[in-house]
């Protein structure tokens, strides 16, 4: 009879915890901090959140407000946690644009996923490279481009990973895909490229290294790696 009635005093205390913190003021949301964001606004975080200032912390639900954040494309990862006793924590990484598509008056931003992140206007600056050559009939934000032809998205995937891992993006200004066995890259100083599919990694590393020894030596033209061997190189007149 004792232990029964011990532990019915134990649950009472529980029970009574429970409804304390529940109920207590003291637990309930009075600040929302917000880190990793670049070019979403805290405001847009929070306002997708859908986060209650004054709702008690432990009434949130974690993975219904990882869900309603995601509604936006360009969040690539979440992760929410409470600081006691009054307060939530918003930790995101923002998908990056790699390429921009021009498609009827306007450019889809595609990531490193071939998400489609955003649509801009065409008249917006841009330091990352536009693509040309892609077939696709229509497309929706947040998710991977359609293209016709899957090997040619495939191979731009490569050369644009390739750019970005050897800090080369920023200086190309268009890729033309239309043809995957000469692809065309062109400098934003007018210097032209010429690829094919094979050991993309190295020849944009070499073409890196050519392009820097032409622009000190205030020279252009075109590079052709489409063979084996050393590259080939036409000056312009």
């Amino acid at each position: 009879m004792r232990t029964w009635f011990k532990g019915f005093i134990v649950i009472l205390l529980l029970a009574s915890a429970l409804m304390f913190i529940l109920s207590s003021e003291l637990f309930s949301l009075k600040s929302i901090y917000v880190t990793g964001n670049k070019t979403i606004t805290k405001n847009d975080i929070i306002n997708l959140s859908q986060l209650q200032y004054g709702k008690n912390l432990f009434k949130v639900n974690k993975k219904k407000i990882v869900k309603s954040i995601f509604k936006n494309p360009k969040i690539k990862a979440v992760r929410i946690k409470r600081i006691l006793p009054s307060s939530v924590s918003i930790d995101i990484i923002e998908r990056e644009a790699i390429a921009i598509i021009p498609y009827l008056g306007s450019y889809l931003n595609i990531d490193d996923e071939a998400l489609i992140i955003a649509v801009t206007g065409l008249s917006k600056e841009t330091n990352i490279p536009i693509i040309e050559g892609f077939e696709f009939n229509d497309f929706k934000i947040g998710e991977m481009i359609k293209i016709d032809n899957k090997e040619q998205l495939d191979i731009t995937m490569d050369i644009l990973i390739a750019l970005k891992d050897i800090d080369l993006s920023e200086s190309i200004d268009l890729i033309n895909v239309e043809d995957i066995n000469n692809v065309k890259l062109i400098t934003k100083e007018g210097i032209n490229i010429i690829i094919c599919n094979n050991d993309l990694l190295y020849k944009m590393q070499m073409a890196k290294s050519i392009i820097e020894d032409l622009l000190k030596n205030e020279k252009k033209g075109i590079i052709d790696m489409r063979h084996d061997g050393n590259p080939i190189f036409k000056e312009s007149e």
